[in-house]
């Protein structure tokens, strides 16, 4: 075992990794979003028993992969709804003023080998939820096969990353520019909470 731990050390250490592509414009608009735009997070925790019901139900005899419905088609639904009620969230900041878009783009960040990428599902607040999840689970099929073309990857006024599935219970969100705001989503866990005078155990994911 000792031998094989130096063995995988001798691969990681004493290099340069040049930063090239994706992960080179990755690099750069972190940084410049670090070190541009001002961050205030607020955290909730919200209940998703009944959420995870309904997606058991709306997937119930459905072995299509590219239908099935996840929380992330849910969420991306709610923050739909959530921003034409609140326009200012669907903006730009440009040197003019704040720009209200037209329409609600959403970015879903999808892990792939070179780091992160955002595809984007257009018009997400004129569609409803199994539309949602058939365009944005073909966005994550090419995301993962490398057949994301430009037009993907671009125009999202808003972002959805979802670290859930790795166990991760928080984690600091970095605001994509021009885009004014990132929801961050965490694992879900039940926790025994106290309702009515009584003890139960609920389903909570922290947003």
């Amino acid at each position: 075992h000792i031998s094989r731990a130096n063995r995988e050390k001798e691969k990681i250490m004493g290099k340069t990794v040049k930063l090239t592509g994706i992960r080179k414009i990755i690099a750069q608009r972190m940084g410049e979003s670090w070190n541009t735009a001002p961050r205030v997070v607020y955290t909730l925790s919200v209940d998703m028993t009944k959420t995870l019901a309904l997606i058991k139900k709306l997937n119930e005899g459905n072995e299509d992969k590219t239908k099935k419905v996840t929380a992330n088609h849910i969420l991306m639904k709610a923050c739909a709804d959530a921003m034409a009620e609140y326009e200012y969230v669907n903006s730009s900041v440009t040197e003019e003023g704040i720009e209200i878009h037209d329409e609600i783009n959403i970015g879903l960040a999808v892990a792939i080998e070179r780091g992160l990428i955002v595809p984007s599902t257009k018009n997400v607040g004129n569609k409803d939820l199994k539309q949602i999840a058939e365009e944005t689970n073909e966005l994550v099929y090419k995301a993962r096969h490398n057949k994301l073309d430009m037009d993907d990857i671009t125009g999202a006024n808003f972002n959805i990353s979802n670290l859930g599935m790795m166990g991760i219970e928080n984690f600091s969100h970095i605001i994509t520019l021009p885009e004014v705001a990132i929801l961050g989503v965490t694992k879900i866990v039940d926790p025994p909470v106290v309702e009515y005078g009584h003890l139960v155990i609920t389903l909570k994911m922290h947003l």
